[in-house]
């Protein structure tokens, strides 16, 4: 696992992916109104997947580690493990920072989506967009629940992004985004992708949620 980046070296990261936005002259429109953590940003981001792979996301969370610069789609399997898992849930009943996930991204480093709060985090995705991730499976035979969906699209779009992600999303965020596709090669409607926005101070996922647009 790559060494962890300093807090100068994300610095650095943040502001070379501002010039970039800068000169593309994108600018990040939140699909989900009314999510206060993601007012205004630009563009950025790449892609990878995980339920399929038995990383399921208990104990302290998961590590990928992918290299690939291709796009990748987060591919939901219609079956397979109850992500996160009791185990997990259990610990964010008494503590909020304890990893639900961790990813290894080639931007940032060691990536952790925690328990957390209403602000940021499992919670703040289950609170605000869990209905949203229903929406994503209403209309597919399946049984997975709306995180097994989520956790799968978050682990591609921070794991192994789009081209050109991730990108500075403002106030020290930056914005990853991916396609979604369920294992029969079917899409989501009418949101087909997802958006994972991450804070490059405190290296946590703030919030996750799908998306109609494809990119940041």
């Amino acid at each position: 696992m790559p060494a962890k980046r300093s807090r100068s070296t994300l610095t650095g990261i943040a502001a070379a992916v501002a010039a970039v936005v800068v000169i593309g002259g994108f600018a990040l429109t939140n699909a989900r109104e009314g999510d206060d953590t993601v007012r205004s940003a630009a563009p950025s981001a790449t892609a990878t997947d995980p339920s399929e792979q038995g990383t399921g996301t208990g104990g302290t969370g998961s590590t990928d580690h992918t290299g690939s610069t291709e796009s990748t789609v987060a591919v939901i399997a219609r079956s397979g493990p109850d992500l996160p898992g009791p185990a997990v849930l259990d610990r964010c009943d008494s503590d909020g920072r304890a990893a639900v996930a961790r990813y290894d991204t080639a931007a940032l480093g060691d990536i952790v989506l925690q328990c957390g709060t209403s602000a940021q985090g499992y919670e703040h995705i289950r609170v605000r967009h869990t209905r949203d991730w229903q929406d994503v499976l209403s209309g597919h035979t399946t049984q997975r629940d709306w995180d097994d969906a989520m956790l799968t699209a978050v682990r591609t779009a921070l794991t192994n992004p789009q081209k050109g992600l991730p990108v500075d999303a403002g106030d020290g965020k930056v914005c990853y985004a991916a396609p979604v596709r369920f294992d029969d090669g079917s899409a989501p409607s009418p949101d087909g992708f997802v958006k994972v926005i991450v804070s490059a101070t405190t290296e946590r996922v703030i919030t996750a949620y799908p998306t109609r647009d494809s990119d940041c």
